[in-house]
């Protein structure tokens, strides 16, 4: 079984650095081990054990190379190791700036691990459920809604369209500061799909049905169970479920957009994803305040796709009338400092 080796520290390389060009690679089970001092129960970083009996570690493969993660699956999961070392290839495959980047995998009869770039920064479950002192800001709340939509839009259209147990805690945050998708969540979604399909109603394993939850983890920065979620929100006014931790620091009408969006993420069959390129317009232009997305999803929402209540309740909304409004006075404004220069 080929390997890569990292006994040897290179050279005025910066951690994590090196990895920026390196393809997708097959792991020593040595070099993970050493990295994450003989998987130490020091170094486990996950925060969601109640979902995932699978652990995260810290891992420092050698000096110079920096941190990684990594993600130790129980072979019960995958009882041929071969079909493991597949699915991680596919993973492999997969680059979007949204994305945690995966460096690679190791698996044989008893171990089945993933290896991905290490994010500093917490995850959006620990920023919203544990630093009510620290709230984070409305327009960092759509920031993070509109990056996790476009992570999502390019999973399903790289075919890629389930996320296993998808949370505020699958939600990373580069050095950057911008939000990216964990991939890890997305090996075990291969299974299932190859396993079943969902059929039928929405059930709070699908990957629409949990991007609706983080919607609301958004709105209200409480931790509530999925399946409990549509319940807590039902005829609720958004003014009584936005987070006190903001103090009035947010905009109603935007607040309302991403409520009518969750709604309609409980809604949405199974079978359809709402995590649409229309969507992620919907949420971009919340976040730029510019009119282009709009005009994109009035033009491109297929009522098939997103449904005709869908498209009629952003339609009518006052935020999209003032982006409108805002759109049109900059068209004219183009407009005229063409002519002049003509």
């Amino acid at each position: 079984m080929g390997g890569c080796c990292f006994s040897t520290p290179l050279e005025n390389e910066q951690p994590n650095d090196v990895f920026g060009d390196w393809p997708f690679r097959e792991f020593l089970l040595s070099d993970l081990t050493s990295a994450t001092k003989n998987f130490s129960s020091d170094e486990i970083i996950s925060e969601n054990a109640e979902e995932s009996s699978n652990v995260v570690y810290k891992g420092l493969l050698a000096e110079d190379l920096g941190f990684v993660a990594v993600k130790r699956f129980k072979n019960s999961d995958w009882p041929d190791h071969e079909e493991f070392a597949e699915d991680a290839k596919a993973l492999g495959e997969l680059k979007h700036k949204r994305l945690v980047k995966l460096f690679g995998y190791f698996c044989d009869e008893d171990e089945r691990l993933l290896v991905s770039e290490f994010m500093p920064n917490d995850t959006l479950a620990k920023r919203l459920f544990h630093q009510k002192n620290k709230a984070m800001e409305w327009s960092m709340r759509l920031r993070v809604a509109y990056h996790i939509a476009e992570a999502l839009e390019y999973c399903n259209s790289e075919g890629f369209a389930s996320y296993s147990n998808l949370s505020a805690y699958s939600v990373l945050f580069a050095k950057n500061g911008d939000a990216c998708l964990s991939s890890f969540g997305l090996i075990k979604a291969i299974k299932y799909d190859r396993s079943q399909r969902t059929r039928g109603i929405v059930s709070p394993k699908s990957v629409t049905y949990r991007f609706g939850t983080i919607l609301v983890n958004l709105l209200t920065g409480k931790q509530t169970p999925p399946s409990n979620v549509p319940e807590m929100i039902n005829g609720k006014d958004v003014t009584e479920l936005i987070d006190p931790n903001l103090k009035g620091k947010f905009s109603t009408e935007e607040a309302v957009v991403v409520l009518k969006l969750a709604s309609e993420c409980f809604q949405c069959e199974a079978r359809k994803s709402l995590i649409t390129k229309e969507l992620v317009a919907t949420l971009k232009a919340l976040k730029s305040k510019t009119q282009i997305p709009y005009i994109q999803m009035l033009e491109l929402a297929k009522p098939q796709e997103v449904g005709v209540a869908y498209v009629e309740h952003l339609q009518e909304m006052p935020i999209f009338s003032e982006i409108a409004k805002q759109n049109e006075e900059t068209t004219s404004s183009s407009s005229q400092q063409q002519q002049h220069q003509h």
